[in-house]
């Protein structure tokens, strides 16, 4: 006797597999007709064939805008309903803008997918969006101002900043007539890390000259600069670029090899009771007198500035007490004084600029900028001038009036 499930699918299993084939065919076609709505957010627009003369505020060098559309699809439910945003991208075609001011009315032609199992066009039979203009603009090119900003971060161990060269530079920028001049107006800045900056980099850096003023090439991959409304980096392109430099002192305990006047000021104020023939300076183991001169015998050092500097100013600085009656000031004030300093500022920038052609093989004239860059570099060297002892302890020097003598004595 047949079982039950024998009879359910073999009696008449023809007829029953029509049934079953034709219930899926039916299925198919009542699924894939049946309608389904849905709204996507946030999909990429891509321009295509726009003049060589106009461009689009937002609009990014691989041709999307930034701007993002929000579309209502109506199409195959199966297919409705597995769409996501990235499974498609509206495609526009410039050559269809009837005017700079251009009305966009999409329609399912302008669908790209980007899903290769989706055919956009067999399965959407409706398109909805909230109609918008995109604004064509003059494509312009203009020379923007690149200001280098003073560098961030810390430099490393044993070195100490200086400047960089060129401190701006111009970086030439298409786009948006509109955007263009608000970026002229507003300019581009960047600023470097010293701490990206290795020891080793800079110990492997040749000073040019006797000096230790040394030049560290600013490397390529730090040469981009962002520009706002293309949301991108773009490589400098100012031919200056290729100099651009950040300037270091190597730090050093530098001898003068010298030894140094040291004198006495007499304010006029009390002239009258203070000066050379009633209180002179005290002869000791650190003064003598040499052919009528006092001078500090002492060995000095400095440190914090180069030795070019100290080429420069040894034989041009003397240490200057100001005599000042003992009523007044116990301790008397002490500093170190240069000698026709604008000469000693000179000859130090003519030098410098001796050292740099002839590092880099250039004649002609010499940027007028970076002849600044280095006067205001030697006057910084100035006011940072401290004199040491061998120990590499700060010159002291406790000046008093006694006996009606200036002794001095350092330590």
């Amino acid at each position: 006797m047949e079982s039950v499930a024998t009879r359910l699918f073999l009696h008449n299993w023809q007829r029953k597999l029509v049934a079953l084939l034709t219930a899926i065919v039916i299925w198919l076609f009542v699924n894939h007709s049946i309608n389904e709505t849905k709204v996507l957010s946030n999909i990429p627009i891509r321009i295509i064939n726009l003049p060589s003369d106009k461009t689009i505020q937002g609009l990014l060098p691989n041709g999307m805008l930034t701007r993002r559309i929000t579309l209502t699809l109506t199409g195959s439910k199966d297919v409705i309903e597995e769409l996501e945003t990235g499974d498609l991208e509206v495609l526009l075609d410039a050559t269809t803008a009837d005017n700079d001011d251009w009305i966009v009315q999409l329609s399912k032609k302008n669908l790209v997918s980007l899903n290769p199992a989706i055919d956009l066009p067999r399965h959407i039979s409706a398109l909805d969006h909230t109609t918008f203009v995109i604004k064509l603009s003059n494509l312009v090119t203009a020379k923007i101002a690149l200001n280098i900003a003073s560098p961030r971060g810390v430099p490393p161990p044993g070195y100490e900043y200086l400047d960089i060269w060129p401190q701006r530079i111009f970086q030439a920028v298409s786009g948006p007539e509109e955007e263009i001049q608000q970026l002229k107006e507003k300019g581009l800045e960047i600023t470097f890390d010293l701490s990206e900056i290795t020891k080793a980099e800079l110990d492997a850096i040749k000073s040019s000259g006797p000096n230790d003023e040394i030049s560290f090439p600013v490397p390529k991959k730090w040469k981009q600069i962002f520009i706002p409304f293309r949301h991108t980096f773009e490589d400098f392109n100012d031919p200056e670029t290729s100099n651009l430099r950040i300037d270091f002192l190597r730090k050093e305990f530098l001898a003068l090899d010298k030894e140094i006047p040291i004198t006495v000021f007499y304010p006029l104020d009390d002239i009258d009771t203070m000066n050379p023939e009633s209180f002179s300076l005290a002869l000791s183991d650190d003064i003598q007198m040499k052919n009528g001169a006092t001078i500090f015998t002492k060995p000095l050092f400095a440190k914090e500035v180069s030795r070019l500097f100290i080429d420069v100013i040894r034989n041009s600085i003397e240490i200057v007490i100001r005599a000042v009656p003992k009523n007044k000031r116990k301790v008397l004030a002490w500093s170190v004084q240069f000698i026709n300093p604008h000469d000693l500022e000179d000859t130090y920038v003519a030098l410098s600029i001796a050292n740099i052609s002839t590092n880099k093989n250039t004649q002609g004239a010499f940027p007028k900028k970076q002849e600044e860059m280095l006067r205001k570099r030697f006057r910084e060297y100035m006011q940072k001038l401290t004199l040491y002892l061998p120990n590499a302890k700060k010159l002291h020097l406790k000046s008093s009036v006694e006996d009606n003598q200036i002794r001095v004595t350092a330590y």
